[in-house]
């Protein structure tokens, strides 16, 4: 926007001043300025908290947002002004001349009428700029936006000192009504707003608001709108809020100043008088402002006033007004040579330029679109009917400043669809306000801000080319400034452009610098189509801008533009070898002036490819590159990628065969292709490296002088390179060999090599450098071997025979010489179980026809592993037990004969936990013939292991032999038992019976030697020892597989304390040792995991026992025996009914009294009428009388449960024998 006025191109919004925050106490005021001063000798406000209102005042200015409405939304409304104590308003109107003294020479003498007042920026006003017939001046908005200000806040400090409070009131109530009668006799409207900071506590003051009401009443102002306290020792949060609500508050005031101010310019413009001049113009002058040029004027007005109430569609209809008022009726008027008329041209860009900026800000892209094109064709008729004509350098130039107002408003407009980060259009859609189906041009659609900045720098190509045909004689500099008006310059259209000897000077003469108006231009453009991903139209922009700087000989510059050009542009992958071409030599030239060797042996290199066009006059020879160059200052060292250069040397590398094997040759060929001219000169290598990822090692070939003499245009070449390990400066051994590296243009060498791989893997080429090592410069071309698209070939000696491959040969898989030693396990078990140690014999036959040097290695996998030892079976037998070796670190076998073995065993700790582990084994040996050449044979087996038993339990009371403690007896505790550490044990005493059913999993009988029950742990304060009941036979208990056995268990227990009622819990395991059924075994521990048993609690219980008389065999005896472990006296109901299964005697019903800590027992006799079977149920019922509760009662041995009561086993009647 440069060539316009700022004010004529901002976006205009309220103007607020705030006074008496910070600053100086006193404003150096120019006396001899015009205006109305309001002054104040109260002191500024310079604590903490102003400093605090001001920058917030001052984070709220909207002067610098974007031109849309989503900006000017939110809290930024008013440019804000910050002061001190002094402002001065502008003077609202001109003063007045003296008349003149001397009198008309007329007989009809009349007295000249009163002079009138106007507006010092007004037409009518002699010391006015516009005066007589102007239009609008720039410095009527610059008086609106920057001096006169809508709202005037004033901040003053308000004391709560009772004895400097009525002082600094008096003083503050002067100060206010002195500001209020500046801004009245100014003729201003502008609101004055007072805000009070308390500068203590309202406590001290309690007069605070009738001391506000006083000064409300005496200054006048509304305590609503005009007067804002606020209170002491605000938070940063509060004073934020303070500033927000005086901005909220003055806002509507200050939109209703600017539509007084609207109203007041529609009025003058509906009267349709020209109002008459404070004097009339002198003769020879032109003429006043017509009635139309007012209108226009008016229109003006009206347009800004409704920008500063952010009314554009007010604002767009008063400039459309304007516009067309001021082209039709008011400029034709003018005449061309008149200053007016640049003036008129002027006013009738802003006015379009405020139109685009509305309709932008309304949404109406295509419409603004179609406004800028309006305009252009309109100012281009005009010109070509009126002015000089639009082949002229100076229309040239107004077009081009009229696309970058294009673009510096869409710019600054921040238009939602272009500032979108994740896709960014080329263009905007149009507006729904266009008709559907209304036809669009593509250049009517709102193109981004980089398509405008290419516009105008093609119209400033089009300036210098109009420029550089302005004739010598036009272009000397008149001598006379005086003369301009009769020079030749006035043939020339020099509206916002310079004169035609500042456009095209001769030599020796400073002007228009327009390479560098085009470079900028071009600068802003290509951002804007790089962020697009227009990739093409970005370099071909980059390019143009790289020309205009070497015009102006600029190298640095060119080249700064030129050299990442030419390593990420596009044409090169594209095949556009024109564009390569040119941007190629444009880079070389730059690069020569500028001293950059690298770049001038980078270009040269691709330059020599024979798609570009051929030069004669250049000689094509990469060592002279850098020959008469004298602005290099040091050795150029030049890495190049064959991805970023079209390079003319271009390389494969393939191997014969896509396996191989340790210790086998392998064949593989670098070829080597050179495109270059055929007249340009051989490149003759320093060296050539190859560089490959896996196993195999770098190949290195130097560069070895043969007879170049036979070459004789040969087109194929094949060479056998004989390669030797030799170590290199990385320490890494690397294969070398010699050849000569001349490479003729159009000649394909093939280098072929043998190796011999020492490694097993995967290996492939990655790439090849080839280097070049002089007296002028260092060079290095890297070329990788990519995955190639197509078959690749294998050149077949020098018959240039050609066998396809298939894809992917620069890579190759070394597999591992085949292992003929053997490895198995030997007399392994059908079975494997837990908490055993695993013993494995794993034998190692030698296949070889050579002795072998062996070493192991074994992995056990698995959850919670021990290490696994190792031995050579041939120690373990001469009693060697210090061989133990970690088997993951690995264990050396030793030297093994040809076609012998040799056995390790294994030794894995016992394994807790039932699983299948992975047993792994490596073998590693090497031949004594051959010892740099490992290899290996590995193996694994899965190694099953499971638990041998499991078990399920039974748990049920039985009654303890001991006699319970009586509850009437005493017993005194010995002192001395009292210091043992096993104290003498007092409480009651129980029995119970655990009852083990195991199961055997295992694959083959398992002897089991003896059954235990361990107490592991107690809770409760009791003592616990275990018995088995069952016997075991000496030689253990042969038990089969999936067979199940029994074992029975007396556990005894006793409480610690007669006193104690706690529960008590057993936690105990079933512990099984059981050996193989072989001879020799090792005895093995398996515990069973029993679930915790309760053995304890305060609760009655019931007990069933049976016996048999001995006297009478058919007699059975049936016991009741009933314990209470409380401390209560418990009754109880006892009932006996009669069963059809047999008969007894007893008491059929009782009630039975227990006493605490004691059993009672109750014996039944029974006489079955039939035997060897169950009998019953017997149903017999125990009732606790206190809480009416069944008891259940716990058989014993003998007795079983069934729903409906007690079952009794009753043994079969013997039969005596009658022999």
């Amino acid at each position: 926007m440069d060539g316009y006025a700022p004010a004529y191109v901002a976006h205009n919004v309220p103007f607020l001043v705030v006074s008496g925050l910070g600053g100086s106490s006193k404003q150096s005021i120019d006396t001899e300025v015009p205006g109305f001063r309001i002054t104040s000798d109260v002191p500024l406000i310079e604590d903490e908290d102003s400093q605090v209102l001001l920058r917030h005042f001052e984070d709220r200015d909207a002067e610098g947002l974007a031109w849309n409405g989503r900006e000017h939304s939110g809290r930024n409304k008013f440019k804000i002004k910050a002061v001190g104590r002094d402002y001065i308003l502008p003077p609202r109107s001109a003063q007045l001349h003296a008349p003149s003294a001397r009198q008309p020479e007329s007989r009809d003498i009349s007295p000249m009428p009163r002079p009138v007042a106007h507006s010092p920026l007004s037409p009518l006003s002699p010391d006015s700029p516009l005066f007589p017939d102007g239009l609008i001046d720039a410095k009527w908005i610059e008086k609106h936006q920057d001096s006169v200000p809508s709202a005037y806040v004033s901040f003053y400090k308000f004391t709560s000192d009772p004895k400097l409070s009525t002082l600094q009131d008096n003083q503050l109530k002067t100060d206010v009504t002195n500001i209020k009668s500046v801004l009245s006799r100014s003729g201003y409207k502008t609101r004055l707003i007072v805000a009070l900071l308390s500068e203590g506590s309202i406590i001290k003051s309690p007069d605070v608001e009738e001391r506000l009401a006083n000064i409300r009443k005496v200054t006048g102002l509304d305590s609503k709108t005009s007067l804002f306290f606020l209170p002491p020792r605000s938070s940063p949060v509060e004073l934020e809020a303070f500033v927000e609500t005086i901005i909220s508050t003055v806002y509507p005031l200050s939109i209703e100043y600017y539509r007084d101010l609207s109203k007041h310019a529609r009025r003058k413009r509906n009267r349709g008088v020209i109002p008459p001049p404070s004097s009339p113009p002198t003769a020879g002058t032109s003429q006043t402002l017509s009635g139309q040029g007012w209108n226009v004027r008016y229109d003006f007005k009206l347009g800004i006033f409704a920008e500063f109430r952010q009314e554009m569609d007010a604002a767009v209809r008063s400039y459309e007004s304007g516009y067309e008022g001021l082209l039709t009726d008011v400029i034709d008027a003018i005449a061309s040579w008149s200053p007016r008329w640049n003036e008129a041209r002027l006013l009738a860009d802003v006015f379009a330029f405020r139109i685009l900026r509305c309709l932008l800000w309304n949404g109406n892209s295509t419409g603004a679109v179609r406004r800028w094109q309006s305009h252009r064709d309109r100012l281009k008729d005009f010109v070509d009917r009126r002015g000089k004509g639009s082949l002229t350098y100076g229309w040239a130039a107004w077009e081009a400043r009229w696309a970058t107002v294009m673009a510096e408003i869409i710019q600054k407009s921040a238009l939602n669809d272009f500032s979108q980060q994740d896709i960014m259009p080329l263009y905007l859609h149009p507006e729904k306000s266009i008709a559907i189906g209304e036809r669009l041009e593509p250049w009517e659609y709102m193109h981004h801000a980089g398509y405008w900045y290419r516009l105008a720098s093609q119209h400033l190509v089009r300036r210098r080319a109009l420029a550089l045909a302005i004739p010598q004689e036009d272009r000397s500099r008149p001598v006379d400034p005086q003369t301009r008006s009769q020079s030749k310059g006035q043939l020339y259209d020099t509206y916002l452009c310079a004169e035609p000897y500042d456009e095209y000077p001769l030599p020796g003469h400073q002007g228009v610098d327009h390479a560098l108006l085009i470079i900028n231009s071009l600068a802003s453009a290509i951002p804007e189509f790089k962020k697009r991903k227009q990739t093409r139209m970005a370099q071909e922009l980059s390019i143009l801008s790289a020309t205009e700087s070497m015009r102006r000989e600029d190298w640095d510059t060119a080249l700064r533009i030129l050299r990442p050009l030419w390593h990420t542009m596009t044409f090169r992958k594209e095949g556009w070898w024109n564009a390569v071409e040119e941007i190629g030599w444009a880079l070389r030239n730059t690069a020569a002036h500028a001293g950059d060797g690298t770049t001038v042996v980078a270009v040269d290199w691709e330059l020599m490819n024979r798609n570009f066009v051929y030069r004669s006059k250049w000689h094509y020879d990469i060592t002279k590159s850098l020959e008469g160059i004298q602005t290099i200052q040091s050795k150029p060292a030049v890495v190049l990628r064959h991805q970023d250069v079209h390079s003319f040397l271009t390389a494969t590398y393939n191997f014969e065969h896509t396996e191989g094997k340790v210790g086998e040759l392998c064949s593989s060929q670098l070829a080597i292709t050179s495109t270059a001219f055929p007249a340009s000169v051989p490149v003759v290598m320093s060296e050539v490296k190859v560089e490959f990822q896996g196993s195999w090692k770098p190949i290195l070939i130097k560069h070895k002088n043969e007879d170049s003499s036979t070459h004789d245009g040969v087109k194929f070449s094949h060479h056998n390179v004989s390669l030797v390990e030799a170590p290199s400066e990385t320490g890494k051994p690397t294969l070398t060999g010699d050849a000569d590296l001349t490479f003729h243009p159009g000649e394909t060498r093939v280098l072929e090599f043998s190796s011999l791989p020492r490694e097993a893997g995967e290996a492939s080429a990655i790439s090849a450098t080839f280097s070049i090592a002089n007296d002028l410069f260092d060079l290095d071309f890297v070329q990788t071997f990519a995955e190639p698209a197509r078959a690749d070939v294998w050149w077949s000696g020098k018959t240039m025979k050609k066998r396809l491959l298939g894809a992917g040969g620069s890579s190759i898989t070394i597999l591992p010489k085949p292992p003929k030693i053997e490895v198995r396990f030997v007399g392994l078990q059908e079975q494997y179980y837990t908490n055993e140690t695993i013993e494995l014999q794993l034998e190692i036959i030698n296949g070889e026809e050579v002795d072998s040097i062996a070493n192991l290695e074994v992995w056990l996998l698995g959850d919670s592993v021990p290490n696994v030892t190792l031995k050579l079976a041939s120690e373990v037998s001469e009693g060697d037990v210090d061989s133990d070796v970690n088997a993951q670190t690995g264990f050396a076998i030793g030297n093994i004969a040809s076609t012998a073995s040799s056995i390790v065993q294994m030794l894995i700790p016992p394994l807790s936990v039932p699983a299948v582990y992975d047993l792994t084994t490596k073998v590693s040996y090497r031949l004594v013939s051959d010892l740099e050449t490992p290899v290996y044979k590995s193996g694994s087996m899965q190694l099953t292991v499971i638990n041998p038993f499991e078990a399920n339990y039974d748990f049920s009371p039985r009654i303890h032999p001991d006699p319970w403690p009586s509850y009437f007896s005493h017993d005194e505790v010995d002192e001395a038992e009292s210091d043992t550490e096993i104290p003498k044990l007092h409480g009651l005493a129980q029995k119970w019976r655990l009852m083990s059913r195991y199961f055997s999993f295992a694959t083959e009988d398992l002897i089991v030697e003896d059954l235990d029950l361990d107490v592991i742990e107690t809770q409760g304060a009791i003592h616990c020892h275990s018995k088995r009941a069952t016997v075991i036979p000496d030689g253990g208990v042969r038990v089969s597989p999936k067979s199940l056995d029994e074992a029975e268990f007396d556990i005894y227990t006793q409480k610690l304390s007669l006193d104690d009622r706690g529960t008590a819990t057993l936690d105990v395991v079933l512990s099984v040792k059981w050996r193989r059924d072989i001879e020799g075994a090792t005895i093995n521990t398996t515990m069973l995991a029993v679930p915790r048993l309760l053995v304890s609690s305060s609760e009655p219980r019931v007990l069933a026992a049976v016996s048999y008389s001995a006297t009478i065999l058919s007699m059975v005896h049936f016991d009741i025996t009933i314990e209470n472990p409380s401390n209560h006296f418990l009754t109880f109901g006892l009932t006996m009914e009669p069963s059809d299964k047999f008969a007894f005697s007893g008491v059929k019903a009782s009630t039975l009294q227990l006493t605490p800590l004691s059993r009672r027992t109750v014996t039944f006799q029974l006489l079955p009428f039939s035997r060897g079977d169950w009998i019953g149920p017997i149903r017999c019922v125990i009732r606790d009388r206190y809480f009416q509760k069944i008891l259940k009662i716990a058989p014993t041995e003998g007795l079983k449960s069934d729903k409906e009561g007690l079952l009794v086993w009753v043994p079969p009647e013997e039969v005596e024998d009658s022999f």
